[in-house]
């Protein structure tokens, strides 16, 4: 059995210009593009940057479990990684699509394993995308960091954490997911604020899209509804 080549794509926050040339060549050329869209949404952002490629091979949607208990989520995964194995089992050459980069709290990091655990020797390339945070940066003009600076990443946390996140002195940390537990978060960046006067606070949702918003006061962003596709930059 000959397999089909299977492609890990980044596209970036959600603006098809951020594509790289690599990742439109691709999108344009295989088979099939898996792409993720939630399971009570109407529509899907990653989708609507494959459609901008206007690719040749038909587009199929892949919903990823958000349930709580991990066996159910397990479960989605391996249901979505079969039907891509479905496609490069009929030799077809596949690209997964994915929001920011492929290797970088990407849902194609739970596909990946599965796959090459069946199939050690298939072909897989990963084209790598913008990442959420580098847009940030770049959108607000504030650098992400420099010299001996330290960058650190926080994808998601439980309310009952926030007093524990640390802000280390000369590092910029970004907070991924704040809609969940945001006004706890304002809080103990106001306490944080407090004692460090030059902390800086970026907030940022949809960027690069429709509804973009970069705000840089508590205050501001407490009168924000709060938003999936948001996160806040904390530089100190």
């Amino acid at each position: 059995m000959k397999l089909g080549k299977i492609y890990g794509i980044g596209i970036g926050s959600g603006n098809p210009e951020y594509l790289t040339l690599r990742a439109y060549k691709i999108l344009k050329e295989v088979d099939t593009i898996f792409t993720v869209i939630s399971k009570n949404a109407s529509d899907s952002v990653s989708k609507s940057v494959v459609e901008y490629v206007k690719p040749q091979g038909k587009i199929e949607l892949l919903v990823f479990s958000m349930a709580k208990t991990k066996e159910e989520r397990e479960k989605q995964v391996l249901a979505n990684a079969k039907k891509i194995l479905a496609e490069v089992e009929q030799s077809k050459n596949i690209a997964f699509a994915t929001l920011g980069d492929a290797m970088t709290y990407s849902t194609f990091g739970y596909i990946y394993p599965i796959i090459k655990e069946k199939y050690p020797q298939i072909e897989i390339e990963i084209i790598p995308g913008i990442n959420s945070f580098s847009t940030l940066s770049a959108i607000s003009q504030k650098v992400l960091v420099e010299n001996r600076e330290s960058l650190h990443v926080i994808p998601s946390f439980k309310e009952e954490d926030i007093d524990n996140i640390e802000f280390p002195e000369n590092s910029t940390t970004i907070l991924l997911k704040t809609y969940r537990s945001r006004n706890a978060l304002i809080k103990r960046l106001q306490k944080e604020k407090e004692k460090f006067s030059n902390l800086e606070i970026v907030y940022g949702e949809h960027l690069g899209l429709p509804g973009e918003r970069v705000v840089c006061s508590l205050e501001e962003i407490k009168t924000i509804p709060e938003t999936y596709l948001s996160m806040i930059m904390v530089k100190k």
